[in-house]
């Protein structure tokens, strides 16, 4: 039977013509022995349906033709409850599902049955499906007349439903299960019909929305119909009156009468926000104070991280795009699904905590607190930004890049393949239905988060790569494209020689950090970034008691970083100069000064240095810009000191050390409040 780590199994085999049962194993990240483990239920599974199995031949899949058409361009497989085994965490939402489109009095032994588990098994299950409903605000209630039932607001019960299944969405096997839901209760006819009725609306209309949002949308919609509760859904005036000031109000109760037939119940503002958190494109969606917001946060985002942004009319409509949605999903408190939260918050610490705090304005627009999840996706969106400025490519060989996973994904995305390929010339992301449009002449390979059919080499991949899956994607490309090889020799060919010769105690992270020396300039994400204590040492730190003028005190404060070379003497020009153009920006209150400028205008190595005096200075010769403490910043790119200024930001922001910063007489003591605080 298939189980989640399987049917990942299945699905990677048969979605690549040729892949070695070594590429596989790097790829999936398993083991020898967690390989063949799965692919024995793999092909047991095959057989329970009547397939051909999946054969291996010197290292390669032989794989039946009929086994290939059984799952493709992410239609759910066509299997039975009896061929697959639900985890513990599947049978929670699976329950939850079952519960929400229930068709009769529900029991314990309903849920035994469908799920094939022990009575205990099923009850402990139940419990835990208990504790997830009261954290949402639901009741998940047994009593002997109704049986398992949900109580409460019905938009919440909506809410916890769409969260289970975009959750499960995010499985290898998740659609399988959504599908098998329908199908225990003879509902599945449901979900090709709302298919079919949401894809002509959006044809109509010419609506794009982002792909998997639609997926999710349809699957929404469908259990939403399914469930045919004609209960009124408790929207607030101010909600109503937001959601019939867009654009895509009039064609949504269209849309909410061919569903539902009945358009009193407030339904249409549920169908308007469906479509709203889906959009690709945001031109149907007239909000100007959400550009303002954009601008808003952009300029927090400069604040906060000290980057001056370039080309800021792009990144304001690329953020715009992604905004819009994001503020609807905060303001009506519709829970997120993001799978990456994790990676990005792991691969992305410093950065992840800066858009955190950039995004204030937005969390004080909607008065609601902004998930995880969300800052993720905003994350990727400036990340990928920064990349794009700071990777410059050649046009030898031209890739198009198609990613169904919204605007700041695409943004990552590309970021990652150009620090990969630096010599390939990406174009604009597109969608898989304008690659039709595009001649063949203008590109020589796609890569791709959707499965498509191409005549040019078409590489799947996912918004944000691991290090595995990179190694495999560079081993990959080049192989097919070996111009891009500056060696005459692969991976592969080396892990063969070393095989030979040393006994190998990890083969995936040998071949992992072959590929990052050869192929990545053994650099990834983010590459050195020192502490604070590294930047701000004893000959960086200074006190004077004279009474100086804005100039000269960051002349004076910057002279340590002159000494030591890392800057040169135009760059503390640039500071005095942007001050007088753009004004008190670097007060970040408290009476402390970060006076920078860009790397270009004079950086030689990233430094840091500090200058704190006695007599408060007038900044731009102003009362309310009196600075104590200036604090100069020579940054080499947009990354490198995204650690020290995280960590100074943190010390400033606590009042105490703020206060000793401020006492301190000697460097000794400034040192010694910043080592304490990263011990």
């Amino acid at each position: 039977m298939f189980d989640q780590r399987s049917f990942k199994l299945f699905k990677e085999i048969i979605t690549h013509d040729q892949i070695t049962v070594s590429e596989v194993i790097r790829k999936t990240d398993l083991s020898e022995r967690q390989f063949y483990y799965a692919l024995d239920k793999v092909n047991n599974t095959l057989k329970s349906m009547n397939m051909p199995e999946i054969i291996i031949s010197n290292q390669n899949f032989l794989v039946d033709a009929k086994v290939k058409k059984l799952h493709y361009a992410g239609a759910p497989l066509d299997i039975s409850m009896n061929q697959i085994v639900l985890s513990e965490e599947d049978r929670v939402y699976f329950i939850y599902l079952y519960t929400f489109i229930r068709k009769e009095v529900l029991s314990n032994y309903h849920y035994q049955l469908m799920m094939n588990v022990s009575k205990n098994t099923a009850l402990a299950d139940v419990k835990k499906v208990k504790e997830m409903c009261n954290e949402k605000d639901v009741a998940f209630v047994y009593t002997r007349m109704d049986g398992y039932h949900l109580k409460g607001d019905e938009l919440a019960k909506r809410k916890l439903a769409a969260y289970a299944i975009d959750y499960l969405l995010t499985k290898p096997l998740g659609k399988e299960i959504i599908i098998l839901t329908l199908k225990s209760w003879k509902q599945e006819h449901y979900y090709q019909e709302t298919k079919q009725i949401i894809n002509n609306f959006l044809t109509k209309h010419s609506i794009h929305l982002v792909k998997t949002r639609k997926t999710e949308m349809i699957l929404h919609l469908t259990f939403m119909r399914v469930r045919k509760k004609q209960v009124l859904l408790a929207f607030s005036d101010y909600e109503k009156q937001l959601l019939k000031s867009q654009q895509l109000f009039a064609p949504a109760k269209r849309l909410c009468q061919q569903l539902f037939q009945d358009t009193d119940n407030n339904e249409c503002y549920y169908v308007l926000l469906q479509l709203i958190v889906a959009l690709e494109e945001v031109s149907f969606v007239k909000n100007p104070y959400l550009r303002n917001l954009t601008i808003e946060i952009i300029e927090a985002f400069e604040k906060n991280t000290l980057l001056p942004i370039e080309n800021k009319e792009y990144l304001q409509q690329s953020l715009y795009n992604h905004l819009v949605p994001a503020f609807f999903r905060i303001a009506f408190e519709i829970p997120l699904v993001n799978p990456l939260t994790i990676q990005i918050k792991s691969k992305y610490v410093d950065l992840f905590q800066f858009v955190k705090h950039s995004l204030a304005p937005l969390s004080k627009w909607t008065g609601k607190p902004i998930s995880d999840e969300e800052i993720g996706y905003f994350t990727l969106h400036f990340g990928g930004y920064l990349e794009r400025e700071r990777r410059t490519n050649s046009p030898d060989i031209r890739a198009l890049i198609v990613c169904s996973n919204g605007v700041s994904s695409s943004i990552m995305l590309r970021a990652q393949l150009k620090e990969m390929f630096p010599t390939i010339k990406f174009s604009r992301v597109h969608r898989v239905e304008q690659i039709k449009t595009i001649p063949l002449t203008n590109y020589d390979l796609i890569f791709s988060t959707v499965a498509l059919e191409s005549t040019k080499p078409v590489y799947h991949v996912k918004p944000l790569l691991t290090k595995i899956e990179k190694n495999y994607l560079i081993e990959s490309v080049i192989f097919q494209f070996p111009s891009l090889n500056n060696h005459d020799f692969s991976i592969d060919q080396l892990m063969e020689i070393i095989d030979k010769y040393a006994d190998i105690k990890d083969e995936k992270k040998l071949f992992s950090e072959l590929v990052n020396v050869i192929y990545l300039n053994n650099t990834d994400v983010g590459g050195y970034k020192p502490m604070l204590s590294d930047l701000l040492t004893e000959d960086m730190i200074q006190f004077t008691d004279e009474k100086l003028q804005w100039r000269d005190a960051i002349t004076l404060a910057a002279q340590p970083l002159l000494k030591t070379n890392k800057i040169k003497q135009e760059y503390i020009e640039a500071m005095n100069k942007k001050v007088e153009e753009v004004g008190t920006y670097i007060h970040v209150g408290n009476g402390i000064a970060i006076p920078h400028a860009r790397p270009e205008e004079g950086v030689i190595n990233l430094g840091m240095s500090f200058l704190r005096t006695k007599t408060p200075v007038k900044l731009l010769d102003k009362e309310e810009h009196q600075i104590d403490i200036f604090i100069c910043l020579a940054a080499v790119d947009n990354e490198a000191h995204l650690k020290a200024l995280s960590h100074l930001t943190k010390l400033l922001a606590d009042k105490p050390t703020l206060k000793a910063l401020k006492e301190a007489e000697t460097s000794e003591e400034i040192i010694k409040l910043i080592k304490g605080d990263e011990e």
